[in-house]
């Protein structure tokens, strides 16, 4: 039966390539009055004739999308030895409306995906989420931000804490809000903002069926930010900031009581240099302490970075990375700090052709557990846009995860095929 779905997934894929193929002739016509628009990345910029018009409602625009890919992943389990290969079924839809008012602005979104496995179908997996964001101009230099989206989601397998006995991949269900408050006086500006997350683990099962219990992971995360910033020109803004969060957890881990408090004091600056460089870049001091007298504290560096470099009016190149402390239930460590850094390039070959590339590191440090996980990662891939209402996509990633602890190393690779649908 699963193969039977995942065949006639794999026909529809292929089926509504080929419909849309009369038109490929004229969509590999290059746009010759191209402009130079290096202050805005590849995958930015407007392309007329093959974004979507969308649907008017009202005051709203609706922006509907549906997609079916096919793709082959040669170890789903992400396990070091006795790898498994399959073949997994994508289908996805979503809709999102967007408010055209004049002042004060709304979007509402909402999209779900279901993933097919060929062979095991204990793999396969619904996801679906809804929400919205929304903003009140209160006056031309204040305005309040906010935002709320639930989600059902589950954990890859190869997440740094994924039980590696589970049957299935775990799913969790997500809540979060967020607001945010602003205002500029002159030169300086400044902003206040809180954001709430809720997470909802569901228990698992061993191959043998035995219960994995996951509500000792359920947790309310609160974060509180106060950013006071100066432009010393009008595209360069320095900033300080300070971040102080709470972890609190629904029940006591095997681990004991994982509550924490945690807190950053950072200086940072948002910039644009002529129109070849744009980004946000910071560092500072962050420190994380715990409830339990048995898991340590930590405390270190705290940097940030994202930029764009447009090295051509084609060519879009982002640096991005950070470092952060997550939680963890593996042995007895507190949690891990993660470092991360990733350069990714898109190319825009022809108006309609874009490619895109590039490659990441990450590093994973248990605290009061020895285990230390490397992982890189590579990813190269082709999105060609067929017209306004059809794109379709060929992506490879690349997954190594080198790991001093035995059983956690694994390498992946990944190929998939996706078609677009838009109005």
């Amino acid at each position: 039966m699963g193969r039977a779905r995942i065949y006639f997934a794999s026909a529809a894929l292929v089926g509504l390539t080929c419909a849309a193929l009369p038109t490929l002739a004229q969509a590999q016509e290059a746009d010759t009055n191209l402009a130079d628009v290096r202050d805005q990345g590849v995958m930015e910029r407007a392309r007329p004739g093959y974004d979507p018009v969308g649907i008017r409602a009202g005051s709203f625009m609706v922006f509907p999308t549906a997609s079916v890919g096919e793709s082959y992943n040669d170890n789903i389990y992400a396990t070091s030895n006795n790898t498994v290969d399959d073949f997994i079924t994508t289908l996805s839809a979503g809709i999102s409306a967007n408010s055209v008012w004049g002042r004060h602005a709304l979007s509402l979104s909402g999209g779900v995906t279901q993933q097919l496995y060929a062979d095991k179908s204990d793999e396969d997996r619904f996801n679906w989420n809804l929400g919205g964001a929304g903003r009140l101009d209160i006056s031309r230099d204040t305005a309040l931000n906010g935002s709320a989206r639930y989600a059902q989601l589950h954990e890859d397998r190869g997440n740094p804490n994924s039980p590696t006995t589970s049957q299935e991949p775990i799913e969790y269900n997500l809540f979060n809000a967020a607001t945010n408050l602003s205002h500029r006086f002159n030169r300086v500006n400044a902003s206040v903002g809180v954001e709430y997350n809720n997470y909802d683990y569901k228990d698992a099962t061993t191959l043998g069926g035995a219960n994995i219990d996951q509500d000792y992971r359920d947790r309310d995360e609160y974060t509180e930010t106060a950013r006071l910033g100066y432009f010393v020109s009008p595209d360069t803004n320095v900033y300080v900031e300070g971040r102080f969060d709470q972890r609190r957890y629904d029940l006591t881990t095997p681990a004991g009581n994982r509550d924490s408090d945690g807190w950053a004091a950072l200086v940072g600056t948002e910039f644009q240099i002529s129109r070849l460089t744009q980004g946000n870049v910071y560092v500072g001091y962050q420190e994380r302490d715990y409830k339990a007298a048995a898991l340590s504290s930590t405390q270190g560096l705290a940097y940030g970075i994202d930029v764009e470099w447009f090295a051509t009016p084609l060519t879009t190149v982002t640096v991005s990375g950070d470092s952060r402390v997550e939680e963890t239930t593996v042995g007895a460590a507190s949690g891990y700090d993660r470092n991360s850094l990733s350069v990714n390039v898109d190319h825009e070959l022809l108006r309609n052709v874009i490619l895109s590339g590039g490659v990441s590191y990450t590093n994973n440090d248990f605290n009061d557990n020895p285990r230390n996980d490397d992982t890189t990662g590579a990813t190269v891939g082709v999105k060609y846009l067929i017209n306004r209402n059809f794109d379709l996509g060929l992506n490879y990633t690349y997954t190594n995860r080198d790991s001093n602890t035995a059983g956690f190393d694994y390498t992946r690779n990944v190929v998939g095929l996706k078609l677009t649908g838009k109005l």
